[in-house]
């Protein structure tokens, strides 16, 4: 089990240390746009979100794909999962063709079903690896951060 959580945990954490560099490629201002696409969040908190979400996204990825502080790490990567899920929804619903804005601008993504779909499949991933623990070459395991419960699980 702790290679099927490594192989997960090291999925999901490229994958936001990607869409994090490519935005952080793109530059505030373009990710700060993508954010105003939604026309969801004031726009006092577009800006600032537009500067911290790709780093955030980064450290994120880098703490799964490390496994390091694997399990909130994973919480908080399966919570901003589902508000994705829940944003991308919004404007499928709405009909609103802004671009997503999960890969920067480089990789054009209209909103769909499709998309919300692997958005919470993302998020059940995420979930499941914070639940099962760090898995093998972990940070966490060489540090004794992963908990006793986690070694007890997986040591059966």
């Amino acid at each position: 089990m702790g290679t099927v959580v490594f192989i997960g945990r090291l999925a999901l954490g490229l994958l936001l240390v990607v869409a994090g560099i490519l935005k952080a490629h793109d530059g505030p201002a373009a990710t700060a746009t993508s954010i105003a696409g939604y026309r969801i969040l004031p726009p006092a908190i577009i800006a600032p979100l537009g500067v911290a979400l790709p780093y955030a996204e980064i450290f994120l990825g880098a703490y799964l794909a490390l496994g390091f502080f694997t399990r909130v790490a994973a919480y908080v990567a399966s919570g901003q999962f589902v508000l994705f899920s829940i944003a991308v929804a919004s404007l499928v619903v709405r009909n609103i063709p802004s671009d997503c804005g999960c890969f920067g601008s480089s990789v054009p993504t209209p909103p769909s079903w499709g998309h919300v779909a692997a958005d919470v499949a993302l998020a059940v991933a995420a979930f499941a690896v914070a639940r099962l623990g760090p898995g093998a070459f972990a940070l966490d395991r060489a540090l004794g951060t992963g908990g006793a419960a986690v070694t007890q699980r997986e040591a059966t």
